[in-house]
């Protein structure tokens, strides 16, 4: 039995597929703040947290604006995020299976977010999976966010797990980024963004219905155990 190893998931775009309504709350917050908002800068943003997103989408207007109302703002766009999910959620393809899977194989599981707790909450409880990690780390629990690795070096810390024996599932490039360094090895998914965008992973899968446990052993070389 090997125990001390562990993979840490992203959340949207890896456990479920919520990027489009991300896209839908923050084009909503847009209109509301007089700003454009296209999908190439969303696509160059998903996966930071929504004071950094506020900060490079209102440009030199943001040093004459509270850091109190950005905040309100950031809360007003995860209001509208959290209202779209809770009727339209469900677990992208092969999730369950894997999670399961791992478990199985004595690994733990850690979730790894640039999300605020309230929606990290809201879509395990949505998916009934909670129950099955062993540490979550959402956006009030670190400083700074991705790229900044403290989300997913937090999370093994949490676990007490060795960095090299920790891989991560990301579908970001800036998830990416903050996992290699971390120093972790990253599997990316095509759930949001091309394979051409993520050539920085080690491994990339179109969804996790492809991704056996033997080819997450070898990542981080420990002996396969049941697929």
């Amino acid at each position: 039995m090997y125990e001390k190893n562990c993979v840490i998931f992203d959340m949207d775009g890896v456990l479920a597929d919520t990027s489009s309504m991300h896209f839908k709350s923050w084009k909503r917050l847009s209109k509301k703040l007089n700003v454009e908002f296209t999908k190439e800068f969303f696509n160059n943003t998903f996966g930071q947290k929504s004071f950094k997103i506020i900060q490079k989408l209102l440009k030199d207007k943001f040093d004459t604006i509270s850091t109190e109302k950005v905040k309100e703002w950031g809360e007003l766009k995860e209001k509208y995020y959290r209202d779209l999910i809770k009727d339209k959620l469900k677990p992208l393809p092969g999730v369950i299976p894997l999670i399961k899977n791992l478990r199985k194989n004595n690994f733990k599981l850690a979730i790894g977010s640039s999300g605020p707790k309230e929606n990290v909450d809201l879509l395990l409880d949505k998916l009934k999976i909670k129950r099955f990690f062993d540490a979550i780390i959402t956006a009030e629990d670190v400083e700074i966010g991705k790229p900044n690795p403290e989300v997913f070096l937090l999370a093994a810390e949490r676990l007490e797990i060795k960095q090299e024996k920790s891989l991560v599932i990301e579908d970001s490039p800036v998830g990416i980024e903050a996992a290699r360094s971390a120093r972790m090895k990253v599997i990316a998914l095509t759930t949001t963004h091309d394979e051409s965008e993520l050539q920085k992973a080690d491994l990339i899968k179109k969804d996790l219905r492809k991704l056996h446990i033997r080819e997450i052993n070898k990542l981080i070389d420990i002996p396969n155990e049941k697929d």
